[in-house]
C-alpha cells in the first residue's frame, strides 16, 4: 500500500484531526515505517511457528494489587470501580 499525503489527509478527516505540515510529515513516515513492518511478518512465518514461540515467554500468574489497592490508587472511584469521563458524546 502506498501512503501518500492524500491518504493522510482522508486519515485526518476519518479520525476528525487536524495536523501541521511537520506533524504530517513525521506521521506519514511513522505510518511508512509500521507499513514495512507489517509486510515483513510473512517472512517470519517461513522460520517456523516453533521457532518463533520460542522466543516468546510463557504466561505465569504473578502477584498483583487487590482491588482496593488498585482503587487507593484511582484519582476518582465509585462503587468498586474507577470512575472516568464519558469518551462519546
Amino acid at each position: 500500500m502506498e501512503l501518500s499525503p492524500e491518504l493522510l489527509r482522508k486519515l485526518e478527516g476519518l479520525a476528525k484531526i487536524r495536523l501541521s505540515p511537520e506533524e504530517e510529515a513525521l506521521l506519514l513516515a511513522d505510518l511508512k515505517r509500521i507499513l514495512e513492518f507489517v509486510d515483513a511478518l510473512p517472512q517470519l512465518e517461513e522460520t517456523g511457528e516453533e521457532e518463533a514461540r520460542g522466543r516468546l515467554r510463557e504466561d505465569e500468574p504473578r502477584p498483583s494489587l487487590s482491588q482496593e489497592e488498585a482503587l487507593a490508587l484511582a484519582p476518582d472511584r465509585e462503587e468498586g470501580f474507577f470512575r472516568v469521563p464519558p469518551v462519546l458524546e
